[in-house]
């Protein structure tokens, strides 16, 4: 009998805590739209011309923003909506770096090196500090880059999640990627 008693407790435990995270984010989501829908437009533009003449298009984060990266990346690469080629985007990410500063200062190293003028960086960087985002801006704006910061506020085209809490600023890296890449591929393929 008190086994029983304490799973039923446990699993209500874990329903509200499982409800309590998806109203939370269906409340920013909701609150977030416009802003999310704006920022997609206006670096989905970018991107698509980025692809269209020949230009590189990078996908970076680290740590959790590493994930994003690669979800990003993946979906631009081979797409979900739509039959379609292939497309090129590059993921800079550093997943398995000791601190965010470390993967910050990989990936500007990366972007310094690899980045040409014209170029599309999306920064995933709901963990970067001010100092991480001065520091890869420095390298992006030497080599005449593009920068859409994602999660974080940048210099240049930003959504920033700050206000939010880190499981919050997670799903909406995601749905941000989402977007995006839905919003790049009907730029490239819409008919």
């Amino acid at each position: 009998g008190s086994i029983q008693c304490c799973r039923v407790k446990r699993n209500m435990t874990n329903f509200e805590i499982i409800s309590t995270l998806l109203h939370q984010h269906i409340e920013r989501l909701s609150l977030s739209a416009d802003t999310i829908a704006d920022v997609c437009n206006t670096a989905a533009t970018q991107i698509a011309n980025a692809i269209a003449s020949e230009q590189k298009v990078f996908s970076a984060g680290t740590g959790i923003d590493g994930s994003a990266a690669l979800c990003f990346r993946q979906l631009i690469r081979e797409g979900i909506w739509l039959e379609r080629p292939t497309l090129p985007i590059i993921d800079l990410t550093a997943i398995n770096t000791i601190n965010t500063d470390s993967g910050a200062a990989w990936i500007t190293q990366e972007l310094n090196s690899l980045g040409q003028p014209n170029d599309v960086a999306v920064i995933w960087g709901s963990q970067l500090s001010p100092a991480n985002v001065e520091m890869i801006n420095a390298a992006t704006d030497q080599r005449r880059m593009h920068v859409i910061w994602i999660g974080t506020q940048g210099p240049t085209v930003s959504l920033s999640f700050d206000d939010a809490d880190a499981q919050v600023r997670a799903s909406l890296s995601y749905i941000t990627a989402l977007a995006m890449a839905r919003i790049v591929e009907s730029h490239l393929f819409s008919t």
